[in-house]
């Protein structure tokens, strides 16, 4: 069967052939037998017999193939060295050199299907279809366990997305009432200690570019990094595991024996050269990609003499590889509409007929299905579109919904009140019905009954009319066997009666004498009708020839037409934009109104603002002034109390006896002056914390005054856009008069063009071989039907490219009403400007409304027009075949004469 299919896909047999060469070979690895010298490391084969059979295979030498497999050359500086190689080194060589073979052969495998099968075009839609495996729990677990456990927890978590929170969202979105249902499935944290910066993934290719690196410094690192996260835990200390992750399915111990090898997945660079140089073409073709690559020198392991493959230069580890694929994978079923196939182990054992009850209960909870099965219980798992539901179901509700057309929803809840379906069993959602369990279900059943009973009356129908016309059949059997049988008797009993004889014999010569005459005649008769048929040949090659040349002026006079019909729908396109700026023009002007309106009230409260700060201003000042008068009232007592101090002391010095008094006095004084210093420097401090808020005001006065002059220049600006505007608006204005008194001309010889034609038809309806050129123009009228059906779906696209324009010009009025937002200031100017451009387009939209209804009064009298010509060529058509079938009768009445005298002649 495999080669079957692999003739079927167009594989050839050499190409056939080299597939089972590879994998005999790969095969062959695993029976490579290799033991270990007593006094030495070096590693030896105990029988060539597996290596030569895989070198001719390959294409190998076999000799330079166990050299490099037992003694590969490695690096040493600038010179090359022979490495020897222990039991172990050897058997993972073999191994990772047949992994590769079959990995690569595998690819080229899967890419030649994918050229047989794909085409030319890009496929927009696909089926897909992925089988994975389910989360491995083994007592140790290592790389590869963790690969597949991160796939299926990334799987797990689209299954729950899917099922759970996107199921919930639609009730939402179709507006649903439903209270939303947390099931606390959440996979992101054991996914994110996989997958993250810092997680172990991360982590682990972080140790690989480290020369002295070991699988006991990446559990350290691990263990030191992700000890506080909540699916991180450490093994039992009699556990052989380096750490534990709680993945989806349960508790899961991990032992990283060899993680940095297998993430960097090293090649033997001297097998790889032998396979890249192969005498075999597939082997050559399969490693052609290393030929040109030496290898990645820097991430060569000394200890084994292996490098590591390497992907355009750059260093790329197994779980960089495997994350991007996983993610390209996951990117695929978010952009699809997946469907999920969960398979269950009914048993361990693997016998047939044998269920255990609690592995497939627990096998149900931890795929999810136990929580979709109580989402559709509790809500509405059946859905149909009211469309579909209503093309479906409505044979089981005849006559509920009236002819025409009809709301989808309103039709949809019309015929649900008519099936009388408990309301709990049902809810109408924005665009589908979304039905409980089991109600669906008994509606396809009631809808297959109601099927058979129709199909049951239709049988019995056409059973019944084929009866009656087997009946009808034998009834007319009886009758002409019955005629037979008169017939028949009669015959009996006049074939011996004489006189009968005489009146057979007699009867051929009464009309012997008048044959000649009757002769003459017919010959006059032939004569009259071959001139007629002649004349009436010519007349009908003439009227063609008019036909081909008013069929002619019909095609240039169409042409014209069309033209015109463009310029005229590029008129009315104009108009329509017209009409539409003018709209947002108004909108825009309603806008600016109110914007005015919020400006006038911000300026209002800017004004009272500027006075309430001007009112604090002079309050400040006054109290400026109130203080230097202070302070200089202070100045002058200090000076005089320095005055007293300096006379007191002179009478200290006349007067020693009062030195007492003078003393006291000297103190108070001294008292009262460090108070007056103390209140001085208050009013000092008060002083300058008035002035800086003075500075404050008048700097926030001058930032106003600065915002008043650039909106005084943005309305400026705005004035200048404003009258382009109205110049553009003119001009599109005299463009639409200019085209639409062109359409008028055009549409005036239309008519006389259209009376030529008429005059030419009047013409020939004189000739008797009319009934053939009134075909031709009921075809002619029915491509003008379809022409003006067509004309009238160029004038819909029209109407569509006006409505593309005029969100256009929404959205450019959209900008400009931004501008305005930001520029627009309080000024009378603007609302004078707005009366003016009201005015103007109350003008602009009479003379609009008025034009449009002109075109469409034309239009409509051409249609009436064509329509009674249509009309009336169809009467005709009745009357010429009329006459046609009385001249065939007549034609067919002499033919039938002729024979008759031919025949009569010859006897």
């Amino acid at each position: 069967d495999t080669l079957e299919a692999l003739d079927i896909m167009n594989f050839t047999p050499e190409e056939i052939e080299a597939v089972l060469r590879v994998v005999s070979a790969v095969l062959l690895f695993g029976n490579v037998k290799v033991k270990q010298e007593r006094n030495s490391d070096q590693a030896i084969l105990t029988n060539n017999t597996v290596t030569q059979k895989i070198c001719k295979l390959l294409g190998m030498p076999a000799v330079d193939f166990e050299k490099a497999l037992l003694k590969p050359r490695i690096k040493v500086g600038r010179e090359f060295v022979q490495k020897s190689q222990n039991q172990d080194q050897v058997i993972f060589s073999c191994e990772s050199i047949a992994k590769a073979i079959y990995e690569r052969s595998f690819k080229w495998v899967a890419g030649k299907i994918n050229k047989v099968l794909s085409r030319n075009y890009q496929a927009c839609s696909f089926v897909g279809i992925l089988d994975i495996a389910g989360f491995e729990i083994f007592r140790i677990n290592s790389f590869e366990q963790l690969c597949i456990n991160y796939t299926n927890e990334k799987l797990q978590q689209l299954f729950n997305h899917t099922m759970f929170i996107l199921e919930q969202e639609e009730y939402r979105t179709e507006g649903i009432e439903w209270k939303f249902i947390d099931f606390g499935l959440d996979l992101q944290p054991c996914i994110d200690l996989i997958e993250k910066p810092m997680g172990i993934l991360a982590l682990l290719d972080e140790e690989c570019w480290f020369p002295k690196a070991t699988d006991q410094t990446f559990c350290s690192k691990v263990e030191s990094e992700l000890s506080g996260r909540p699916k991180f835990a450490k093994p039992d200390f009699r556990s052989d595991a380096d750490f534990c992750i709680l993945h989806y399915a349960g508790y899961v111990e991990y032992k990283a024996e060899k993680w940095l090898l297998k993430n960097m997945d090293p090649l033997n660079e001297n097998i790889v050269q032998l396979l890249s140089g192969s005498g075999d073409w597939f082997t050559a073709l399969l490693f052609k990609d290393t030929s040109s690559n030496p290898g990645f020198s820097s991430m060569a392991s000394a200890n084994s003499g292996v490098t590591s493959r390497v992907r355009k230069g750059m260093f790329r580890t197994v779980s960089q590889l495997y994350k991007q694929q996983l993610e390209n994978l996951m990117n695929t079923l978010h952009d699809t509409r997946p469907h999920f196939v969960r398979c269950i182990i009914p048993n361990h054992e693997k016998k047939p007929g044998k269920i255990v009850a609690p592995l497939i209960l627990e096998q149900l909870r931890c795929n999810g299905v136990l929580e979709g099965i109580r989402i559709c219980r509790q809500g509405y798992p059946n859905r149909v579109l009211f469309q579909e539901f209503r093309q479906r179901y409505e044979i089981l509700t005849p006559n509920a919904i009236p002819p025409g057309f009809m709301d989808g929803r309103k039709a949809a809840t019309t015929m649900l009140e008519k099936l009388d379906l408990d309301s709990r069993l049902y809810r109408i959602g924005k665009s589908k019905i979304f039905f409980r369990a089991g109600v669906l279900a008994n509606l396809e059943s009631e809808r297959d009954e109601k099927l058979r009973v129709l199909i049951i009356g239709l049988q019995a129908m056409a059973r019944g009319n084929l009866a009656r016309d087997s009946f009808k059949k034998l009834i007319d059997q009886h009758k002409a066997i019955q005629v037979l049988q008169r017939n028949g008797r009669c015959y009996v009993k006049l074939r011996n009666w004489q006189w009968w004889r005489l009146f057979t014999k007699v009867k051929p010569l009464l009309q012997v004498t008048s044959t000649d005459k009757v002769v003459h005649e017919k010959e006059e008769e032939l004569k009259k009708v071959q001139d007629q048929y002649n004349k009436e040949k010519a007349a009908l090659q003439e009227v063609e020839e008019k036909l081909t040349r008013i069929s002619e002026d019909r095609t240039n006079l169409q042409e014209q037409i069309l033209r015109e019909k463009e310029v005229a729908a590029e008129a009315e396109d104009r108009n329509i934009r017209l009409t539409t700026k003018k709209a947002e023009l108004e909108e825009y002007i309603h806008d600016l109104e109110e914007r005015v309106d919020a400006e006038e009230e911000k300026a209002i409260k800017l004004i009272t603002e500027k006075k309430r700060l001007e009112a604090n201003l002079v309050e400040v000042e006054n109290s400026l002034a109130e203080e230097g008068n202070l302070r200089q009232k202070l100045a002058l007592e200090k000076t005089t109390l320095e005055n007293k101090l300096k006379g007191v002391e002179e009478a200290l010095a006349n007067k020693e006896d009062n030195i007492a008094k003078v003393t006291r006095d000297r103190k108070q004084l001294e008292e009262r002056l460090k108070d007056t210093l103390t209140a001085l420097d208050q009013e000092e401090d008060k002083g300058k914390s008035l002035t800086k808020q003075k500075l404050k005001l008048e700097s926030t006065v001058h930032d106003l005054e600065d915002k008043l002059a650039k909106e005084a220049k943005a309305h400026e600006d705005l004035d200048k856009q404003k009258r382009k505007l109205e110049n553009l608006l003119h001009g599109l204005q005299d463009n639409v008069t200019d085209k639409e008194s062109r359409v008028q001309e055009l549409q005036n010889s239309l008519d006389k063009t259209m009376e030529d034609v008429a005059r030419m038809t009047l013409k020939s309806e004189d000739d008797a071989a009319a009934r053939h050129l009134l075909e031709k123009k009921l075809r002619e009228l029915e491509n003008r039907a379809s022409d003006l059906q067509e004309d009238l779906d160029a004038e819909r696209d029209a109407h569509k490219r006006t409505d593309k324009l005029k969100r256009e010009l929404n959205d450019e009025l959209q900008k400009i009403n931004n501008e305005l937002i930001t520029s627009v200031d309080n000024t009378n100017v603007l609302q004078e400007l707005r009366n003016k451009r009201e005015l103007e387009l109350d003008e602009l939209k009479k003379n609009l409304a008025k034009e449009r209804d002109e075109h469409e009064a034309a239009v409509h009298a051409l249609r009436n027009k064509y329509q009674a010509q249509v009309e009336d060529l169809e009467e005709r058509m009745e009357a010429q075949k009329k006459q046609s079938g009385s001249l065939e009768k007549r034609k067919k009445y002499r033919l039938r004469l002729c024979v008759d005298t031919t025949a009569f002649l010859l006897f």
